[in-house]
């Protein structure tokens, strides 16, 4: 997880409005992909997409606040090695819209579950941000289902910083203003100007809503309060218990640099500062060591992009694209 993720997570945060609205009906008919949604618990159905193609299954997991069209630019660059999907996580885009569920657990039982529906008995599962978590999950619960993992800057340890917010309220952080933007395009603009590249237009569609007479900016597409609980539930990873083969890529930032904002950021109260200020020295240690540790597991292959920020497909496309195939064809 990045700092850049904090960012985008507290846009999603802070611009949504109160009222939640219905989730949208996926359209079926696109020449990228066809569209279903599948079961995964009572009154819980997961947006799948289908890209196709010949060979293996290779699922791709969204980050926090963005579908399965996100990849919508990657997945299709493996359809002549692999039968390629993606999955919307429960509560964004065209997926039901639960009140809870929202813990690792459960998300990574959602994509037990969804793997089930579809008939598929052994995947390679490559995953964004939040997905690491689900990643994870399957690898120590369900190993058996796991051909290999993909991590795309979804290494992080999402429970050791869900248990620093546990005291308070999640604190504020620079994010980018999309309230009042004019158009979809200035939306579009200004995500590509923030995450390096800009999204796919179905991604657009999917993930944001849009005043139908005037075309301004509404809100994001999700239940306003799955953010808060994906954050706020986040489990401690373990990594060194994953036995498949593990291609994790990167970029050069980490938690510990937005704890360095809160420990001196004027606009978040004292005591978080003085937390953030405690906890920095400790965190850092921890990056460390869990840096150290993926190196010396023999399964992980680390690939490292300084400098690619968080959505690190959109802004190094050919490297990313580069290393997944070496590594798919081991």
């Amino acid at each position: 997880m990045r700092t850049s993720w904090f960012r985008l997570s507290w846009v999603l945060l802070l611009s949504a409005c109160a009222t939640t609205p219905s989730p949208p009906p996926g359209d079926p008919v696109d020449p990228l992909h066809q569209v279903r949604r599948v079961k995964v618990a009572p009154e819980v159905e997961l947006e799948v997409l289908d890209y196709g193609g010949k060979g293996p299954a290779l699922v791709f997991l969204p980050g926090l606040g963005s579908t399965g069209h996100v990849y919508d630019v990657l997945a299709p660059e493996f359809t002549a090695t692999h039968h390629v999907y993606a999955f919307t996580r429960r509560g964004f885009g065209a997926s039901s819209w639960p009140a809870t569920g929202y813990d690792s657990a459960t998300l990574g039982h959602d994509v037990l579950a969804a793997l089930d529906g579809l008939g598929l008995q052994k995947v390679t599962l490559a995953g964004h941000s939040l997905a690491g978590d689900e990643l994870n999950w399957m690898g120590v619960n369900h190993p058996e289902r796991v051909e290999a993992f993909i991590f795309l800057d979804a290494t992080e340890n999402r429970g050791e910083i869900a248990h620093f917010l546990q005291p308070g309220p999640l604190p504020p952080l620079p994010f980018t203003v999309l309230d009042g933007q004019p158009s979809r395009e200035a939306v579009t603009a200004l995500l590509a100007r923030d995450l390096g590249g800009p999204f796919p237009p179905h991604e657009i569609d999917q993930a944001y809503e849009f005043d139908a007479g005037t075309g301004a900016y509404l809100r994001y597409r999700r239940l306003p309060e799955a953010t808060e609980q994906s954050v706020r539930g986040a489990a401690e990873p373990d990594f060194a218990k994953l036995r498949a083969p593990v291609l994790a890529i990167s970029d050069d930032q980490a938690f510990a640099g937005w704890v360095a904002y809160l420990s001196q950021a004027e606009n978040v109260p004292a005591d978080l500062r003085e937390r953030a200020q405690a906890f920095l020295p400790e965190l850092r240690q921890h990056e460390a060591a869990q840096e150290a540790l993926l190196k010396s597991l023999p399964n992980w292959k680390l690939v490292m992009l300084p400098g690619a920020g968080h959505y690190l497909w959109l802004t190094r496309q050919a490297e990313v694209i580069s290393a997944m195939r070496a590594f798919l064809a081991r």
